[in-house]
């Protein structure tokens, strides 16, 4: 089970790098918020050259690799790209939980449900010393009680005809 989860995982992030997609409005803010460090971020590496990071609010630093020597809007671009992915990526983080979080609760319901249930099941069914035919068997004081009322109906029955009997003879005589 561990290594299926591991599996389905890496799966979603396969598919997360695949696809590039969300309809989380928060991304679009969070991209905004961070593409507004961009005239911040051009005059530094423009001004200053090369730096390994660049510090972007709400994120820290960030590892920006070497754009010396390009083009403003090769600048603009990647730093566009580099936000993108940024925004994206918080999205991809919680969604990630949020899908394993369900994935974990649907394989324990399934392991309880279904494979405990089958070994159960198994258990019971597939022991060949009898355990299914000894808890039907009737125990001796519901058979003694049994025994007890079918002797009762039987009296009851022969009762019955004698008073049946009796009855007709009284009414043949009067």
């Amino acid at each position: 089970m561990k290594e299926h989860s591991r599996n389905w995982v890496t799966e979603i992030v396969q598919m997360e790098k695949l696809t590039d997609y969300t309809s989380n409005p928060e991304y679009m803010n969070d991209w905004n918020k961070l593409m507004a460090q961009q005239h911040d971020f051009t005059s530094d590496v423009v001004e200053n050259g090369y730096t390994s990071t660049f510090k972007i609010e709400g994120l820290g630093e960030v590892p920006i690799a070497d754009l010396r020597g390009y083009e403003q809007h090769v600048l603009l671009q990647a730093f566009d790209l580099k936000m993108r992915m940024t925004a994206y990526w918080k999205i991809v983080l919680r969604r990630l939980v949020d899908f394993m979080a369900l994935h974990l609760q649907f394989r324990v319901r399934n392991l309880v449900n279904k494979e405990m249930e089958e070994e159960i099941v198994q258990e019971l069914v597939g022991r060949h010393d009898g355990a299914i035919e000894r808890m039907l068997e009737e125990s001796p004081a519901v058979a003694a009680k049994r025994e007890k009322l079918n002797a009762s109906i039987q009296l009851l029955r022969e009762s019955n005809n004698v008073l049946g009997n009796i009855m007709d003879k009284i009414a043949s005589n009067v």
